[in-house]
Parts: C-alpha cells; sequence; structure tokens
C-alpha cells in the first residue's frame, strides 16, 4: 500500500518558489522504481530482441563510426540547451538502424528539440456552465519532445509521444562527461532542498511562464477543486522493487518532465500512460506515468552496453509496440479520426455512433474539468450533447431505466460501443502477463452535468444528502456493483426544472466494480478522509457494501465541520479535520484519528451547521456502537479482522437506513412544489 497525495492545482499553476513544497512530495509517493529489465516488460518485443536480425543490429551500430561521432559530439557541448539538438541527432541516427529491422514498423518517429518554443497549457474548466477558470492558461516548454515523424510542425500537447527531460547544467564546470561513474537517481538527489534556490528556477520561471504574445490574467488562482485528496492503491510494481522505507526521491528535473507527461494526459483526455526520458548525460533513466502514479526504471550509463542496450530497446518499442501500448485508449479508435501515431488532432469534435434505430450520434462539445496533479482525478469529463444525422426523427440515444437515472449519473457507457467488451487485456506494469481485467476506468461518456454536492450548502440539504445516497448505494447493490469511492467529490445533483427539486447522484464510477469481479487492478481504493476505516486498517480486505456506508458517513461529517454555506475557507495549517489526510504512510494513525472522532469530544458540527449537532452526533453514535458490538465478536469468535455482517453486510446497511427514516431523513425537510424532492434553494 503506498499514499498519494494530490495538489490542488494543476503543474502548470505551480511557482518557482512552491514546485518543490507540493511536487516533490507529491511525486516522491507516487513513483516506484524498477530495474531497467522490468520497465521493459510493458513492450512485449521479447521475441524480437532475442532475434538474430535484433543482435546483428546491435552489434552494428555499436560499431557504427557516426554513432560514435554524433555521441562524441553530444557529450562535448558544455550548456544543457545547446545539447538538445545533438542529442536528437544521434537518437534519430540510432532509429534509423533500429527501423530496418525485418519486422514492419507501427510508427516513424523523431524527436523535436524546442528551443524557444512555448507549448500551452490546457486550462481549467469550472464544473458549472464549462467556462474556462481565470488564471489557469499558461505555457512551458520541453526540453526535447519524441513526436510522429510525419509532423509538418510540432506545436502543441496533444502531438507529444514521449516527452523528454534534460538534467540542468549549473555552469561549464560541471559538465557531465564519459568520466567517472554516474549517480543513481537518489544520489542525484541528495543536495534538493524542499523549497529549491534560484539555480533552480527554470523549472518554475522558463518552463511555467506564458507566452508574451499570449494575453493573461493578472495572477494565477488556485484550481477549484476539493481539498487534499489523498488514495490508497496497489502498487503498479512488484512487491520487491519498491522496499518499505525507500521512498523515492525526485530531482526538480524529474518533476518537471512529471509537468510534461501531465500536460499530454490533460491534451488527450483518453490517454491512459505516457512514457518519458529523463537525460543527466551520460545517464538516462526511463519513465512511465499513468493516473495513478509513476514507475521509473533504474539509472543506465548508455558509455557502457549494460546501459546502451536497454535505450535501444525503449527506442524499439517506440517503433514497434501498438497504439494501445502506446496510451492511446482504443475505445474511441477511428482510423480517420487519428494520425498514424494515434494521436487525435481534434478530440473536441470526435463523435461516437451509438446504436440507435434513430441513428443519434453523440457529440463532445466541451471539456469540464481536469486532473488537478500527478494523481488527482481518473478520467476526464466532457460537456455532450445529442445530434441526428441523416434528418431522422427525435428520440433519445440510450434506452436508460428511470430507476437508474434518479441515482446515478447519465452516461454512455463504453461496452455498448459497437465491437467493445466489457473486460480488456490489462497488465499490471513490471509483470510479464496479461491477466482479463475489468475495464473500468476511461470507459464512461457523461450525457449530463451534475453540480458538486458542497452547492447544496443549507443545513436542510444535508439529511436529503445522506438518505438519497444511500438509496443509490442501495441500488447499485440491487445490480450486483460497488461504487467503491463514495466521497464529497464523487456526489452532485441536477436540478428538475418542473418542480425546483433536486435528484442527488453518484458519478465517478472508475473505481466501482462488478461484486463477482476480481479486485485485482492497478487502480486506487478510495478516498482516504472518507475511506472506510477497515479499509484503512486491512486494505486488502475484501470490498462490503458497509464500506459504502461507512463513507457516506464520513462524508457527512466531514461537510457539517468543514463547510460553511457551500465553502472550505481552511488552509491547511487550521484545518479541522487535517488529521483525516495528514500522516504519511501510517494509515493505521488515520484510522484511529477518525475513530475518536466518533466519541464527539469536540462536537461534530462547525457553527454554520449547529443545528445539526443532535442528528450528526445521533447518527456517529449508531455507527460507533454497531462497531463496539463487533468488537465485542471478534473477542468471542478469536478473529480479530471479522466484518461482521450487523455492521458491514446488508442488516448493518439496514440498520443505518432505519436509523434515518427514525431520523425523518426519508423525506425532505424543505421539499419542492412536487414534495417528493428536497429544494434546490429555500429562498
Amino acid at each position: 500500500m503506498a499514499l498519494k497525495t494530490s495538489s490542488t492545482r494543476s503543474f502548470s499553476n505551480h511557482s518557482r518558489d512552491d514546485i518543490g513544497k507540493f511536487l516533490k512530495d507529491e511525486l516522491a509517493l507516487s513513483t516506484v522504481s524498477v530495474t531497467a529489465d522490468t520497465f521493459l516488460r510493458f513492450a512485449n518485443l521479447q521475441t524480437l530482441w532475442d532475434s538474430p536480425d535484433w543482435n546483428k543490429m546491435v552489434a552494428q551500430l555499436t560499431d557504427d563510426e557516426t554513432q560514435r561521432q554524433l555521441k562524441k559530439y553530444w557529450h562535448g557541448i558544455p550548456n544543457e540547451t545547446d545539447e538538445y539538438k545533438p542529442f536528437c541527432d544521434w537518437i534519430e541516427h540510432l532509429i534509423t538502424f533500429i527501423s530496418e529491422l525485418p519486422k514492419e514498423p507501427i510508427r516513424k518517429i523523431g524527436l523535436f528539440p524546442s528551443g524557444n518554443k512555448q507549448l500551452a497549457c490546457t486550462p481549467g474548466f469550472c464544473f458549472l456552465g464549462g467556462e474556462e477558470v481565470p488564471g489557469t492558461k499558461s505555457a512551458f516548454k520541453p526540453d526535447v519532445a519524441c513526436v510522429s515523424k510525419d509532423l509538418e510542425e510540432f506545436g502543441d500537447w496533444f502531438q507529444v509521444l514521449v516527452p523528454m527531460e534534460f538534467k540542468e547544467r549549473k555552469s561549464s564546470s560541471t559538465r557531465r562527461g564519459s568520466s567517472g561513474t554516474p549517480s543513481t537517481s537518489n544520489q542525484q538527489t541528495q543536495d534538493v532542498s524542499a523549497t529549491p534556490s534560484t539555480s533552480h528556477s527554470r523549472s518554475g520561471l522558463k518552463r511555467s511562464g506564458r507566452d508574451d504574445n499570449e494575453k493573461a490574467p493578472q495572477r494565477k488562482k488556485a484550481r477549484t477543486s476539493v481539498a487534499y485528496p489523498t488514495r490508497g492503491f496497489e502498487s503498479l510494481a512488484t512487491t520487491s522493487s519498491n522496499p518499505v522505507g525507500s521512498p523515492y526521491s525526485p530531482t526538480l528535473d524529474e518533476i518537471q518532465l512529471a509537468r510534461y507527461a501531465m500536460e499530454t494526459f490533460a491534451a488527450v483526455g483518453d490517454r491512459t500512460h505516457v512514457f518519458g526520458l529523463f537525460v543527466n548525460l551520460p545517464v538516462v533513466s526511463l519513465w512511465y506515468f499513468d493516473r495513478c502514479g509513476a514507475v521509473c526504471s533504474s539509472a543506465l550509463n548508455i558509455d557502457s552496453s549494460e546501459g546502451f542496450l536497454p535505450l535501444l530497446k525503449f527506442l524499439s518499442a517506440l517503433v514497434y509496440m501498438g497504439d494501445e501500448a502506446l496510451g492511446f485508449n482504443p475505445f474511441f479508435a477511428d482510423s480517420s479520426a487519428t494520425s498514424p501515431a494515434g494521436t487525435r488532432k481534434c478530440l473536441q469534435d470526435l463523435t461516437v455512433n451509438i446504436p440507435d434505430p434513430n441513428n443519434a450520434s453523440l457529440k463532445l462539445i466541451k471539456e469540464l474539468d481536469r486532473r488537478t496533479g500527478l494523481v488527482g482525478r481518473a478520467t476526464l469529463v466532457w460537456k455532450a450533447q445529442l445530434r441526428e444525422s441523416g434528418g431522422g426523427g427525435g428520440g433519445t440515444a440510450l434506452d436508460v431505466q428511470d430507476q437508474a437515472l434518479n441515482h446515478i449519473v447519465w452516461c454512455f457507457h463504453g461496452w455498448e460501443q459497437p465491437g467493445a467488451t466489457g473486460s480488456s487485456q490489462r497488465a499490471r506494469f513490471g509483470q510479464p502477463a496479461l491477466p482479463v481485467v475489468d475495464d473500468r476506468a476511461l470507459r464512461h461518456t457523461v450525457l449530463e452535468y451534475l453540480s458538486p454536492i458542497t452547492k447544496l450548502s443549507q443545513p436542510f440539504h444535508i439529511s436529503s444528502i445522506g438518505w438519497n445516497v444511500m438509496q443509490a448505494i442501495r441500488f447499485l447493490n440491487d445490480m450486483q456493483w460497488f461504487h467503491r469511492d463514495i466521497s464529497i467529490g464523487n456526489m452532485g445533483f441536477s436540478v428538475l426544472p418542473q418542480c425546483g427539486g433536486v435528484l442527488i447522484k453518484l458519478h465517478d464510477f472508475d473505481l466501482s466494480k462488478r461484486r463477482s469481479s476480481n479486485s485485482g487492478a492497478p487502480h486506487w481504493t478510495g478516498t482516504l478522509p472518507f475511506m472506510s476505516t477497515e479499509l484503512l486498517l486491512n486494505p486488502k480486505a475484501e470490498h462490503k457494501i458497509g464500506f459504502e456506508v461507512e463513507a457516506l458517513m464520513w462524508t457527512l461529517l466531514w461537510i457539517v465541520r468543514v463547510y460553511t454555506d457551500g465553502a472550505d475557507n481552511h488552509k491547511v495549517a487550521n484545518h479541522p479535520l487535517k488529521n483525516w489526510f495528514a500522516g504519511g504512510n501510517d494509515l493505521k494513525t488515520i484510522a484511529g484519528v477518525k475513530l475518536i472522532h466518533l466519541e464527539g469530544f469536540h462536537g461534530f458540527t462547525n457553527e454554520f451547521y449547529r443545528e445539526l449537532e443532535k442528528d450528526m452526533r445521533g447518527l456517529a453514535t449508531q455507527w460507533d456502537d454497531m462497531r463496539t458490538a463487533q468488537r465485542k465478536d471478534r473477542r468471542e469468535r478469536g478473529d480479530l479482522s471479522l466484518l461482521s455482517e450487523s455492521v458491514y453486510g446488508m442488516p448493518g446497511f439496514i440498520t443505518i437506513e432505519d436509523w434515518m427514516t427514525g431520523k425523518g431523513w426519508n423525506k425532505p425537510r424543505e421539499p419542492c412544489s412536487c414534495g417528493e424532492h428536497c429544494v434546490y434553494s429555500s429562498s
């Protein structure tokens, strides 16, 4: 189990003064270090690398005088920014040899040294209305980018196949040549402080500066997002490669590489992962980023055969592996809408043909939100509209049950796409096996807006939130599904125009699973402040419906203690529940803090929600009493990990549901005009 802490601001919005404070820890907790051989398993090209043709090519390239001279010239460059072009020339010479193997190349690639070219970062979009958030537009430039060879001009993040970052050279006297033993990644970072000095200013200034020609707001604003969402996840690599007590320590240049990767994610919303290359002459390291974390290889000294060969294999993978292995999700795949490299040049104009008698199609017209950090949201959300083709009559694109529309966000499911299935080949990174797992992430297109649940900001809303989410949990359970990430960020509502009432629903199903499906998958398992204490104490516990109920309880307790009229104005230092998300890797401590909270020594509500103190105390006491009975049952049975059905099974669900009914939560305290729903506003 590892912890992930997501910044509340996007990578592009960090300045020189805070890049180390926010992103160094984030990347450190998100990175697993593996051997080069383990890293290269992603390519599934061992047959090619074992072939006589490959061995012959490696021998010829090793002895090639042009290759030697190009590398020697690159090694002799005294300044960092001057080495980009010679490095590209050397790499492209290697690619020429690799591409001449008998195996037919999948793509032609080239390297593009950025020079002074700034690439605009994807701005943030607010959830309501889909408008751009002021102050979130910025730009910075990668050192080098691997792109499709057929590009006429490189100038956008969606064109990036592999971003590359070079170690900053402070002066020519510190130039690294081929002499000496290269330092490892951890040794490189020993002199990096938590707050970078001005010698690292390019990480925040050269890269984060806006284009001179770009009209920009006066200052950058923090992203509007749920603060401090720390998540647990199952390691992307094998357990042995990530020893406890040996966290990765990234340099500021490696943090910069992560920023590049995040921008490529933002530019191509359905891309599942991005590879990167970090260059610290004569050492390179290979990187892999996905929406759960990062994996890096050990340092490779390219002046030795032991380091040069893995680099050749990595380059060959970029030439010969398929689009899906390069991170392009096949769900929307359409040869007419992609370039030879699989990049979509116009994702926002993409249409999805949905089987329907009326021949309707779905058009994605605007991005609503994007990830806020290395391990932020796992999916991009798109505003969608239905449009008719061929002049056909009206009708809906999907036959959706009315019951489902009352509880979960309206979406187009990936498995309903022609040729798609409910499962796909998805491997854990660094493991050779390709098990069939449920393809949960990046497979649903949202067809409606849901406003953030915190916009239901009045005290009378709390009981309706609790009751309606309980009914959504029951509905999913009846359909044999678990949501597995009940949290403040995954609840929303829509307003019914006919009565002014609200439908409170669950969304963000990238962690959901069918009850009978395999739980093992490279996905996070929840949002830390709201996770069940049993999951914190035993992260491998089989998921139960009671985990969903407990997460709902923590969410309600969070709202009434943290929010005032829909706003959380607390800084980390004075946050009333900071111990719910702070505490390093010590999940047991966080669980203990939350269980102590149930005793109510300091009350449960802030001044704004004071009228709900009795109700919230009653809910916390009910759950605490149920856990007390479970502890007694555990002692009697001699099983300290027992999950009692009276707490975490359906009987426990019914107990909480009955408690809510007894308190009148099943009826809106401020009803709408039809009397069935809670009103959006009582004014």
